[in-house]
């Protein structure tokens, strides 16, 4: 089992159900060598979490557009309070002795740059939230996942939502991707704590 205290302490309240997180990733059974995509690095926390289960992991976010930058950021709770750790998360990857497992590369979820069939496993951790077409997003991921591979979205719960309205103000989307996805090909398992939503996808 691995030693969370570190990554607890670098990420703080954003570490909250890690022990939850990290459980799933180890009964998912995937091999040490499997092709690994984070999509939406934000500060690292999901890639992080990978390479410290001895992961190779790639990651990436769209490119983003200067113009839009301010407003396009805007009101994602990450940067209010915690600017430094958003902003690098090479610096945590760092400090968590992984840097040399993680790659980085721009991409868009709504039109991945990648052959189909090409990964074994797909994080999206509080990621659609951020996505436009949620429904084009997710048939993608399912288009590059291998066929015995498992797509895994975290979100936020119900609950969550509330108390984090509370203590900040800002209201962020309830998101089940069953709402956006329906397709005979795949099945939806749903895993659940207080803080986080866990939905594994796997292709039929």
């Amino acid at each position: 089992m691995i030693d969370l205290t570190k990554y607890k302490k670098n990420f703080r309240e954003f570490a909250t159900d890690v022990d939850f997180i990290n459980e799933i990733i180890i009964n998912l059974n995937l091999e040490k060598d499997s092709k690994i995509l984070d999509i939406g690095t934000g500060m690292g926390a999901m890639s992080i979490l990978l390479a410290l289960n001895g992961f190779h992991v790639l990651t990436g976010e769209p490119e983003v557009d200067p113009e839009r930058d301010g407003e396009d950021q805007h009101g994602h709770h990450h940067e209010e309070n915690n600017g430094e750790l958003w902003n690098d998360w090479r610096k945590s990857a760092k400090n968590l002795g992984v840097e040399d497992k993680i790659q980085y590369q721009n991409f868009d979820i709504q039109n991945l740059s990648f052959v189909s069939r090409s990964f074994d496993g797909i994080f999206l951790y509080d990621t659609l939230q951020h996505v436009n077409n949620r429904e084009l997003a997710l048939n993608e991921c399912v288009r590059v996942l291998k066929n015995d591979g498992v797509i895994v979205i975290i979100e936020w719960t119900k609950k969550q939502i509330e108390e984090d309205f509370k203590k900040y103000g800002f209201k962020i989307d309830y998101i089940d991707p069953r709402d956006f996805v329906s397709r005979k090909d795949i099945i939806i398992e749903e895993l659940n704590s207080e803080v986080v939503n866990i939905y594994l996808i796997r292709k039929k």
